[in-house]
């Protein structure tokens, strides 16, 4: 059967090197802050019928599937775009054919690494891969052309979180390869070992080990945010293991499994009338399933097989955890097609509608336009695309794209929105000159900032992952400080300049 395509659409952030972090680090590319606050057309692929989009919540990269190839853009640092060096891609680029007769169907995307798989279900991996992600039997060094995965055959489906990875493959078997840390390959165990100078270290797996509690079940899609991974079987049923930081494996608690666990409520055996039951006012109870479910970077989303969302997790540190799954009230009335969630963002496909919505900061990713509200606590509709058939949505870190059904008025609706056509870097004039006047300037910030009595840590420097460090709660600091590894005692003050310091020295190093 063939999948649905239309033309693809985009809005969020469009500086690469820059969303998600505080300033021009010294991973800066040259390319200004720039937030697209509305949907808009992409110039390369005008008139292409799209009809597979392949990104993840903490990506600032993206792949689509189109009718006339593979395409990929988007932060590309560590060569997650598997385009042969580290430039960053402003454009949909045609990624080279890894088979003449194999094309690619699907794959996934981690913060700086990616995961794609052909029809005949070869996997092939590119990008960072400092704990083993790409699953190749090494780490410590970065790909940037995508290579095959020989250990593993019959591909899938395919999920990407921070530095780690997971896949299965059509015999009923799942494997996990990456860093192990808060259990998010699910073996049981977070590989925690006490290494030299009798610091903590973490064993990693850098090739795919099966995940033996998962063992013949038929997974139909996998989803993984920053920690924590969600799959869904053919039935309909979720199993969550990972990070379990403010209810995001919904078991009603905040503990990490470090193996798969079933989500019970969408699990549930109904029960057979009792003997003599009378058929008229016995009502069994339904059997609970889903039909999608996907990961945010602290939460997940699941659709059941009437159009309604459930939600558990969070999306901002200052909101109210939901620690187990529950009907969202703020899509209620809407039949849901698809929903997908970026870091904070989530964007919703309904009948003739699209819907987004997010907690500040954003990055243009709801593209409500220029002279609407930049954020959303609560469900809003993109005006601009109303009554429009959405086929398919998808979320990175700070920028979401959709498909549009092209019939029944959608060509006019598309034909009003702006288009963009950015420059590559290779297109850009005296770009050296460009990085060395941002540059000089980030220097004098940081030389004034010393002048004025300021602590060691860079202007511009911190990579961010989600708000401004001295607004985060006492209980985010010390999550986000217990996922560095580091000391979680003292006051607010010393919890906020502890973490401003390792994000310094994390951006210096990148």
């Amino acid at each position: 059967e063939e999948p649905e395509s239309g033309e693809l659409i985009f809005a969020g952030g469009s500086s690469w090197s820059m969303t998600g972090r505080s300033g021009k680090t010294s991973a800066w590319d040259g390319v200004d802050e720039r937030n697209l606050w509305s949907f808009h057309r992409l110039k390369p692929m005008m008139g292409i019928k799209v009809h597979t989009i392949i990104t993840g919540c903490i990506a600032n990269h993206t792949f689509i599937i189109a009718e006339n190839g593979l395409f990929g853009w988007g932060r590309n640092e560590n060569g997650e775009l598997g385009v042969g060096d580290n430039e960053n891609r402003y454009n949909p680029t045609r990624i080279p054919k890894l088979s003449t007769s194999d094309p690619v169907i699907g794959g996934a995307c981690g913060d700086k690494h990616s995961l794609l798989f052909t029809r005949n279900g070869e996997l092939y991996t590119s990008g960072c891969n400092e704990f083993g992600q790409l699953g190749n039997g090494q780490s410590g060094t970065s790909k940037s052309n995508f290579a095959s995965l020989s250990t593993v055959s019959g591909i899938r489906v395919a999920g990407a979180g921070r530095n780690f990875s997971v896949v299965a493959n059509s015999s009923g078997s799942c494997y996990t390869f990456g860093y192990p840390k808060d259990g998010v390959l699910g073996h049981g165990t977070e590989g925690k070992y006490l290494g030299e100078g009798n610091r903590w270290e973490y064993a990693l797996e850098t090739r795919p080990r099966e995940l033996e509690i998962l063992a013949g079940v038929q997974v139909a899609s996998i989803s993984c945010g920053a920690l924590h991974t969600v799959v869904l079987d053919v039935h309909g049923r979720p199993w969550t293991w990972g990070f379990g930081g403010y209810g995001r494996l919904g078991h009603g608690d905040n503990k990490n499994q470090f193996s798969p666990k079933a989500l019970e409520y969408f699990h549930n055996i109904p029960k057979p009338p009792p003997a003599g039951a009378n058929t008229i006012f016995f009502r069994p109870e339904r059997p609970r399933r889903l039909k999608q479910c996907v990961a945010g970077s602290r939460c997940c989303w699941g659709v059941d097989m009437f159009d309604r969302a459930y939600f558990w997790g969070i999306t901002k540190s200052s909101g109210e955890a939901g620690m187990y799954p529950k009907l969202f009230e703020g899509l209620s009335g809407w039949q849901i097609r698809e929903i997908s969630s970026g870091n904070s963002s989530t964007i919703c496909a309904s009948a003739d509608s699209l819907i987004t919505w997010g907690p500040s900061p954003t990055y243009g990713e709801l593209g409500y336009g220029v002279d609407d509200a930049k954020s959303s606590t609560v469900t809003k509709k993109v005006m601009d695309l109303e009554d429009t058939n959405i086929l398919k949505v998808a979320m990175g870190y700070g920028h979401s794209l959709a498909t549009v059904d092209l019939a029944d008025g959608g060509q006019k609706i598309i034909d009003k929105l702006p288009i963009f056509d950015p420059p590559e870097l290779k297109d850009i004039p005296d770009l050296d000159k460009i990085k060395a006047a941002g540059t000089s300037s980030k220097k004098r910030k940081r030389e004034e900032k010393e002048e004025d009595g300021g602590d060691d840590t860079e202007d511009g420097d911190e990579e961010e992952e989600e708000e401004d460090v001295t607004k985060l709660t006492i209980k985010a600091l010390k999550e986000k400080l217990k996922d560095a590894g580091l000391k979680i005692s003292g006051n607010k003050k010393l919890l906020i300049q502890r973490l401003k310091k390792h994000l310094a020295k994390k951006a210096r190093s990148s």
